[in-house]
């Protein structure tokens, strides 16, 4: 694979992690892979296992073909959930952005 094609895919692996709000070595461990290498995979200095891929598409909830080439990904409308999220207190807020990251990376 070429080093293009490596920082690519590491910069998607990058955006969807910081959309879940999670750190590197908090991802590492939901994909159950060394935080140093996942670090490597971001920055687009290491390819990737099929088994590494599986994990982190499981975890990220992202398809390979997304991971991988950048298709086959479109985020759903978020608008009602931001209605919704609009009418919370800053306490509340907190707590269902907790209630949502532990259903998302819990439920596969």
């Amino acid at each position: 694979m070429e080093k293009q094609q490596l920082v690519e895919i590491g910069c998607r692996l990058r955006k969807r992690r910081q959309e879940l709000g999670l750190t590197r070595e908090r991802m590492s461990e939901l994909a159950d892979i060394g935080s140093g290498y996942y670090g490597q995979l971001e920055v687009g200095t290491s390819q990737m296992s099929i088994d590494t891929l599986i994990k982190l598409s499981h975890s990220m909830r992202l398809p390979i073909e997304y991971i991988l080439f950048g298709t086959g990904y479109e985020p759903s409308d978020p608008s009602a959930v931001i209605d919704i999220l609009c009418r919370c207190s800053k306490r509340e807020l907190k707590l269902a952005e907790e209630m949502l990251k532990l259903f998302l990376l819990k439920n596969d």
